[in-house]
């Protein structure tokens, strides 16, 4: 892959959504009720999938766009346990039929668990939710505050997959961000969750950062290439100081520009590439024999709010303050601020904050752009079958806005439908971003995609 020209940069460099769901979470309403989800519910004849979001964090990292509570305070995480058991009541008759055949836990730092608090959360999951035999069970590890304990009580707990945070290996980076973690952790969380059983491990990193450069993020590519971890998401900085007041530490000259930003993404890209790791979407890396690199090259990859994965339930149901479900027609989402979560609970409700319920124009969109940032491609026959109507027909508007990106050499067209070519992959969002009919609504709001 070649780099673009600063003029295409500048060009392309707008703010829009990541797509790991669409509408984005921007179009979510206080007006929502449950009913489009518990309909879904019902109607689930598969597998579910669970997100479980644990909040707390002892230190702020000044980059972070998650939603967490920054404490020391080992009780905390005891409360939000007791709410969290209850929630789990309140669902239980809604799921009773299902089966959950994948957890995921997220956070903030899910290891600022103690060990003990991590087996009652075994409990609680294995006294309410319809565990099925073989479930998949995931979970995002801070390497910095982690124990082998603490590995060890998530074994127990039946997780077999982790995602560890790094970000940059760099000191420089790190103490800009305020996120201090020498290799020595992430040598030795990575031998803990080996000897554990762990049997796929992914490394998170982030380019755009303060004072990053090419040689210092090679430098970092080099140092988690040592680590063999199965799976690289190199994520590109989201800065929203807008939406997360915390980032506006930052001095505005400190950052790479988008020219050297996307210099060091390519140079990464042909590294990993280099080093055995198969390109898939948008910013995911993946060893050759991993289930998602296969499921890549079968043109079967699924993306939701975690990002891409090799399978996906229809339904997903999030728990915990913030956490997102989703549906074939609805997304709901609990409340953000942990007092109204608590309030709701305490109240015998369940915490819903706001939602959407997806209209059939929303619903094949959907479908669309996820084939876009999954496949990289639209073939129209295949839309056709898929969505009941002649899809060139219906998109035929957004098809013809996409003259701009075909001159730039960004996509192509033909009769049969549409793909995005190499260069095109950096300009991923701005393709989808074409077919979104909440575009101008969503201007200003969302990070810039270069």
């Amino acid at each position: 892959m070649t780099l673009p020209t600063s003029a295409l940069i500048d060009k392309y460099g707008l703010a829009a959504p990541r797509y790991t769901s669409y509408p984005s979470a921007l179009q979510f309403d206080d007006s929502f009720e449950e009913t489009p989800f518990l309909m879904d519910l019902q109607a689930q004849k598969g597998d579910i999938a669970v997100y479980i979001h644990l909040p707390f964090c002892r230190s702020m990292c000044w980059f972070c766009g998650c939603n967490k509570i920054i404490t020391r305070n080992q009780e905390n995480a005891d409360r939000y346990l007791d709410y969290l058991a209850k929630e789990l009541q309140l669902w239980r008759p809604h799921i009773s039929h299902n089966t959950v055949g994948q957890i995921h836990f997220g956070g903030g730092t899910p290891n600022f668990l103690t060990v003990a608090q991590i087996d009652r959360l075994n409990a609680l999951i294995k006294c309410y939710l319809p565990v099925q035999p073989g479930v998949e069970i995931s979970v995002e590890l801070s390497p910095d505050q982690l124990d082998e304990g603490q590995v060890q009580a998530f074994a127990r707990l039946g997780a077999t997959r982790a995602s560890i945070g790094v970000q940059d290996t760099s000191p420089v980076v790190q103490q800009a961000v305020n996120r201090i973690q020498p290799q020595s952790c992430n040598i030795e969380a990575i031998g803990w969750l080996r000897k554990a059983g762990f049997n796929s491990i992914n490394v998170d990193l982030i380019y755009g950062l303060p004072h990053q450069t090419e040689v210092s993020f090679s430098k970092t590519i080099e140092q988690v290439l040592a680590l063999d971890p199965d799976r690289i998401a190199l994520f590109n900085y989201a800065h929203v100081p807008w939406f997360k007041p915390a980032q506006k530490v930052f001095a505005s000259d400190v950052f790479p520009n988008p020219m050297l930003k996307l210099a060091i993404f390519n140079a990464s890209r042909a590294r990993l590439e280099a080093a055995g790791y198969c390109y898939i979407g948008l910013d995911h890396f993946a060893k050759q024999d991993d289930e998602l690199a296969k499921a890549w090259q079968l043109g079967q990859v699924k993306r939701d709010f975690q990002g891409y994965s090799a399978r996906q339930s229809t339904a997903i149901l999030g728990l915990g303050m913030s956490a997102v479900s989703q549906s074939e027609h609805a997304y709901r989402q609990n409340h953000k601020d942990l007092k109204a979560y608590e309030a709701a609970l305490d109240s015998g409700v369940l915490p819903l904050a706001k939602g959407l319920s997806l209209t059939d124009d929303d619903r094949i969109r959907r479908h669309v752009i996820n084939q876009l940032m999954c496949n990289l491609e639209l073939q129209y026959k295949v839309l056709d079958n898929e969505l009941g109507i002649d899809v060139k027909a219906y998109l035929d508007r957004d098809i013809a806005g996409l003259r701009s990106l075909v001159a730039d050499g960004i996509v192509s067209t033909q009769e049969t439908g549409i793909k995005v070519t190499d260069t095109g992959r950096l300009f991923l969002r701005n393709v989808a971003m074409q077919f979104d009919a909440y575009r101008e609504q969503q201007e200003g709001r969302c990070s810039q995609t270069l």
